[in-house]
């Protein structure tokens, strides 16, 4: 009965974040929405951890298994995954490495 309360706790943050982002005038996606609610609820101590922990760490234990439909979905896109190849790897790798030097640009300056 406790996963039952968890997952209806996980789900109710996520509807209400998809509700929030349908009435938004930009687009943003409700998921991130709906944690960020779940993540306000916790934090006020609105709700409690114990009510979410279990479904949450369920949730996490089997992830990877969430992804498998993405990954197959991709497949009908090789060609043009082919065709970006290098946009995508390039584009990855600055993003790598202006967070790289944002962190350490911090870092230093926060141990002045």
């Amino acid at each position: 009965m406790g996963l039952v309360r968890d997952f209806l706790v996980i789900l109710a943050c996520l509807q209400l974040g998809k509700g929030v982002a349908a009435v938004l005038p930009f687009g943003f996606p409700g998921s991130i929405i709906g944690l960020f609610v779940l993540f306000m609820l916790l934090s006020l101590q609105l709700i409690r951890l114990h009510w979410v922990h279990d479904g949450g760490q369920l949730i996490l234990r089997h992830m990877a298994l969430l992804f498998i439909p993405v990954a197959v979905g991709l497949l009908g896109y090789l060609d043009v995954l082919r065709d970006g190849l290098w946009l995508i790897i390039g584009t990855a790798l600055a993003g790598l490495v202006l967070i790289l030097l944002g962190v350490g640009h911090l870092y230093q300056r926060w141990n002045r």
